[in-house]
Order: C-alpha cells, then sequence, then structure tokens
C-alpha cells in the first residue's frame, strides 16, 4: 500500500482542502473489481482509519471521482493500462486521536442524505444525535462555535419542509452551512513551513512537496521519522543535480558517493561561495545543513523536530537554488 500523501498535496492544488483533510492517514493501491461474469474493471483501494473511511463513503460519487482522479494523477511508478474511476473504501484499522473533521463531515453527509431521498430519520437519528454532541463538545473545546442548529434530524426535516422544495436548494443549504468551519478545520493544519518557489529540479521539487504533506498528516512517531528519511532523500536529490566532482573539491577531500548529499553539497558551496562577501551565506548554509543532517538520525521523533528538520533542509535548497543561478532574474521578469 502507498501514502496518498501525493494526491493530498493534489487536492491541495485543486482547492479542495475538504477533500484533502480525508486522506491525511490513507494508503492505496491499485485494484480491479468484478463487475459482471470474467468482466473486471480496475478500481482504487483506498484504506482509511474507519471515521475517515466512514466519511469518504457518504461523499457524493464527483467527489469520490475528485479523489481516484488525484491519486491517479500524483501516482508514481508504473499505473494500470485503464485508469479507475471509482474507488473501494476499506477500514485500515488505525487508531487516530482527533476525528473532529471527518466527524463533521459525515454529519453533513447524513444531513443531506435523509434530506435527498437517502437514508431514513427514523433508522439514523439516534446515531446523529450522539455525533452532533460530539462535534459540539470538541468545537467549544477550540472555541469554535457549531454553526449547526439542529439538535436532531427531525429539527431539520420541519426547516427543509418549511423552506427548501427542492434537492439541489437542500444540498447547497447544507454545504454552505458547513463549508466556513471545514475550511477553518483545514487551514488549521497548514504545514508551518512556508512553501517556496520550486527549483526547476523535478525529482528535489517532488521530494519537498512529499516531505510537506508527510508533515501535514503526521500524528504518530513513525511518521515524524518518515519526514527526516523524505529530507535525506532530498538532500541526495540536491546533492546529484549541482554537485559536479571536476569542479567541486569537498573540504576533507574525500569524493562523495552518490548517496552523500550532504558532501555533495558542501563541495558546491565550496566552489560556489568564493570571496568573503559569501562568507554569511556559507555559514548559514552549512549550519542549517547540519541540522538537517543531525534531525534526520535522532532516534526519538516528534513534530517539533520533524517541522526544524525540513525547515532546514527547505532553506538549505532553496540557498542551493540561488548560488546555482536558478533564482537569478532575466530582462523578462523585470
Amino acid at each position: 500500500m502507498r501514502s496518498a500523501d501525493l494526491a493530498v498535496g493534489f487536492l491541495n492544488e485543486l482547492g479542495r482542502g475538504d477533500l484533502a483533510g480525508l486522506l491525511v492517514h490513507s494508503t492505496y493501491e491499485y485494484g480491479s473489481e468484478d463487475i459482471w461474469t470474467d468482466v473486471r474493471v480496475p478500481v482504487i483501494e483506498l484504506s482509511s482509519p474507519k471515521v475517515f473511511s466512514e466519511a469518504i463513503k457518504g461523499l457524493p460519487e464527483w467527489d469520490q471521482k475528485r479523489i481516484v482522479e488525484a491519486i491517479h494523477s500524483s501516482h508514481e511508478g508504473e499505473q494500470p493500462r485503464d485508469a479507475p474511476d471509482r474507488l473501494l473504501i476499506a477500514d485500515s484499522g488505525q487508531e487516530v486521536d482527533d476525528t473532529l473533521y471527518p466527524d463533521i463531515c459525515i454529519q453533513r453527509n447524513q444531513l443531506v442524505s435523509v434530506a435527498t431521498g437517502g437514508a431514513r430519520i427514523q433508522e439514523v437519528d439516534d446515531y446523529y444525535k450522539a455525533r452532533q454532541r460530539r462535534i459540539a463538545a470538541a468545537l467549544s473545546a477550540r472555541g469554535i462555535e457549531d454553526p449547526n442548529p439542529f439538535g436532531s434530524l427531525w429539527d431539520w426535516y420541519h426547516k427543509w419542509k418549511d423552506d427548501f422544495g427542492s434537492y439541489v436548494e437542500r444540498r447547497r443549504y447544507i454545504n454552505a452551512l458547513y463549508a466556513p468551519i471545514l475550511e477553518t478545520l483545514v487551514e488549521a493544519t497548514d504545514v508551518p513551513v512556508p512553501a517556496r518557489e520550486p527549483t526547476g529540479w523535478e525529482r528535489v521539487d517532488r521530494a519537498v512537496e512529499k516531505a510537506r504533506a508527510r508533515l501535514k498528516s503526521a500524528r504518530h512517531e513513525e511518521d515524524y521519522q518518515t519526514v527526516g528519511l523524505l529530507c535525506r532523500e532530498l538532500l541526495i536529490s540536491l546533492g546529484q543535480e549541482v554537485y559536479d566532482p571536476e569542479q567541486h573539491v569537498p573540504p576533507d577531500g574525500v569524493t562523495p558517493s552518490r548517496t552523500d548529499g550532504g558532501r555533495m553539497i558542501e563541495a558546491f558551496f565550496g566552489g560556489a561561495t568564493q570571496g568573503s562577501s559569501y562568507e554569511n551565506v556559507r555559514r548559514h548554509a552549512k549550519a542549517a545543513l547540519r541540522l538537517a543532517v543531525e534531525l534526520q538520525h535522532r532516534r526519538t521523533a516528534d513534530f517539533r523536530a520533524a517541522a526544524l528538520c525540513l525547515e532546514a533542509t527547505s532553506s538549505v535548497t532553496n540557498i542551493v537554488a540561488i548560488l546555482a543561478g536558478r533564482r537569478d532574474q532575466t530582462d523578462e521578469d523585470v
């Protein structure tokens, strides 16, 4: 199973943070499904914690297809000849501490469902009320007001019967009711490391986005450790882009291997920052590089360590891009 981190980034670029927020703990693989005797179609098999998978299952068909598109478009490696067009959603069994976001998505989907010919109120109202109490308490703890005025689905029934004659009107009302709170919760999980302009080195830029997506979705020690691993791979790719053995001599005289990102980058600094005017730049870059390398090898990993590691690595990447001329203005830029 592969992480859906790249799909999270894809959806955020589309402005669909509401969908991206449901994939932060997801993994996927390509599969197929029987639809008739001896007829199979390609699908994306998506595995998420129970509350997230329930929220995804409740999404309308067009939103589920957007998730399929995001996963397929951002997938690295061999893809099936025929693009999948639907999800198979399963519970991963993973335990998560914060379920507020998917709970709200489920509540929104439930309100839409009962008002548009889906679930019957008698069958789901008890679950709705229990979830509503849980959501209200979680929002209150964060100092956020619950936008939902309906204590039960029967309250919502009376509202839509009086004010909204069509399914479209009911769906539009509920989506508008929850849109601001979902946007607030998505923005609250933004990565505290600013995105920088792409360098133009494909592998480097892809690695930066992978690390940012992993930090955003990280919840456990092993997730933060993965951020360190991705930063290490980023530095290797960066070193491979700029190191030229005929021009750059490592300070210790040891020729770096193809996976020794730190030594390749330090050798590049030595050749690209000649002269006293660059001494402060060189010191800053080397200090950031040492911090990134040191944090990669910490046996205990937490959010702060991972965020520092990503910031240091991102800083080194930007400095190298500047020194390599990737940020130079042209006459067209002026």
